[in-house]
């Protein structure tokens, strides 16, 4: 094949690549809403995303394995996102539990919070991946450390942005409901003498 017809191939495998992600999306939106009807608002689930990975690479030649797999895991990571925001929205006293006590109307230039998280081999990938996917930039990041028995490592993060947009809230509540020992540790606002709302 020449050049151009690999990519006129390129450009006809798309857009069905595209219609099959709108119908996995479609179905990452009914188990939102099955999961906010049940109560029941857990989404991720290392086990099952573990055996999704085992069982989709097993027939993927070795040569292409992880790339195939880099794919899949940035699939589930979106659908992850997009179930948060379904339920962020379906189940209102979530985040209101979150973010009681902070004033959500007045304008911010960052958030920082700390956490801590399964430690784990691109645990702070994931974590960078999950603030850029929101459309957020990092001013800061520090690893605190790991737990004694070595199974979490904990995170502080300053998240550049403005805490009323819902994307912002979106970000913390996902951030939140993946994380241990989540805390909004302060909210620096905009003004003139660069305030912070500690909390």
């Amino acid at each position: 094949m020449t050049l151009e017809e690999i990519r006129a191939e390129i450009d006809r495998i798309d857009p069905a690549i595209r219609e099959l992600l709108m119908h996995r999306m479609d179905c990452s939106a009914e188990v939102a809403r099955a999961k906010a009807a049940s109560g029941d608002p857990s989404i991720y689930r290392a086990d099952r995303e573990a055996e999704i990975l085992a069982r989709l690479g097993d027939e993927v030649p070795e040569n292409r394995r992880k790339e195939y797999l880099a794919v899949v895991k940035k699939i589930m990571e979106t659908s992850r996102m997009f179930q948060y925001g379904l339920l962020f929205d379906l189940l209102p006293e979530l985040p209101a539990a979150l973010f009681r006590g902070i004033a959500l109307d007045a304008p911010s230039t960052g958030v920082s919070l700390s956490f801590r998280r399964p430690n784990r081999p691109g645990a702070l990938a994931a974590i960078l991946g999950m603030v850029w996917d929101y459309g957020y930039d990092l001013e800061r990041s520090e690893h605190l450390g790991e737990s004694a028995d070595g199974a979490m490592s904990g995170f502080a993060l300053t998240i550049a942005g403005d805490i009323r947009q819902v994307s912002m809230q979106k970000l913390i509540f996902q951030l939140s409901r993946e994380s241990a020992d989540f805390r909004i540790e302060e909210v620096r606002r905009q003004a003139d003498d660069n305030s912070t709302e500690k909390i």
